[in-house]
């Protein structure tokens, strides 16, 4: 992709597929996605977090945001802990926040991690004005988190638990701290966590890693990511039809851009926390609605908002169904994706 200030994760050059028609039956609000996961309860996660204000990697919003969230972890009768390191480059503190709802074997049984990360673009210092402005990230870096969150309360109470052992990681320092992406400086918070992991052993026993990021627009969907493991996909994809949501999943690349990306030697995964995991050889997964969402990306008309990395990826541009949808997504999937861990662990 051309450098400029939508460029964050993604490998394709999506200019390229500008001429593209595009179709998606979708619609821009959805009927409600029933399930454990409450949507208001997430959403107010949301704006306590947004009123912090802009949280970019290093912040002292962001170290507030982390207090927030291990408050809320313990009111729900869960321990959060952090592993937290000084990233000597860059003179800031990495804060990483995980929790475990403990499966049959809690000290040495399988792990399932389901992501988001929770800090916001940096917008403000750069030498491009058009690169300044109040950014609260709402939909990136907000929702995700605030949905972990809501399902570290539904595992707890729920009655059937997964009997692998499930942890619940809120990621630091995702972000590109250049506007424009760069690998040097950008998912540093999941890389030092997976690093961590392989140091004290537990590298071992994470059997798959499910990543949500850009959640909660108001007429949400979910991209098919070539980065992914495509058994992990289609756990969702089948839960997601079982729950009467099927038409939200993967519509977007198009088998129109898959072809065009292919005639110009493009990989079209997305580079996101995920990866610093599938290079420890973890099946990966990741949820995110991220197609259409770059201005002066292609879009089918006038149907998806156009909000990445500007300001008005803000509270007006979210919706607790999505939030829901998000959450109960996961929680349909629970059942085979225990079973996914549970085949991985015995091989």
């Amino acid at each position: 992709m051309q450098s400029g200030p939508a460029r964050k994760k993604t490998r394709p050059t999506l200019a390229l597929l500008a001429g593209l028609s595009l179709v998606l039956v979708l619609s821009p609000t959805s009927c409600g996605s029933s399930g454990p996961v409450s949507g208001s309860a997430a959403m107010a996660h949301v704006d306590a977090m947004l009123k912090l204000g802009p949280r970019p990697f290093g912040s002292d919003n962001l170290a507030k945001a982390a207090d927030y969230i291990c408050a809320e972890i313990k009111k729900i009768g869960l321990e959060p802990k952090r592993q937290e390191e000084v990233l000597a480059k860059e003179k800031m503190t990495v804060r990483n926040l995980y929790c475990q709802i403990d499966g049959e074997d809690p000290e040495n049984g399988p792990i399932l991690m389901i992501a988001a990360h929770y800090d916001t673009k940096l917008a403000d210092g750069h030498s491009e004005a058009a690169h300044n402005f109040p950014f609260v990230g709402a939909i990136d870096g907000t929702g995700g988190p605030a949905v972990l969150i809501e399902l570290a309360r539904s595992l707890k109470n729920a009655k059937q638990k997964p009997k692998c052992n499930v942890w619940l990681y809120w990621i630091d320092a995702e972000e590109s701290i250049d506007w424009t992406w760069n690998d040097d400086r950008a998912l540093l918070g999941s890389d030092m966590f997976a690093k961590w992991m392989r140091k004290n052993g537990t590298m071992k026993r994470l059997k798959a890693f499910v990543l949500l990021d850009l959640i909660g627009s108001t007429d949400m969907k979910i991209d098919e990511d070539g980065n992914s493991v495509r058994s992990l996909l289609n756990i969702f994809g089948t839960a997601a039809k079982d729950m009467g949501e099927g038409q939200r999943m993967y519509e977007f690349p198009t088998p129109a851009e898959k072809a065009e990306y292919k005639r110009n030697g493009i990989e079209w995964g997305i580079k996101d926390d995920h990866l610093k995991f599938k290079d420890y050889g973890i099946p990966t997964a990741l949820l995110i609605d991220f197609s259409q969402r770059i201005p002066g990306q292609a879009s089918t008309g006038d149907r998806f908002v156009q909000w990445w990395h500007t300001a008005d990826d803000n509270r007006a541009a979210m919706d607790s169904d999505s939030l829901a949808f998000t959450g109960n997504l996961v929680m349909q999937a629970m059942p085979a994706l225990d079973d996914f861990v549970a085949k991985k662990k015995n091989k």
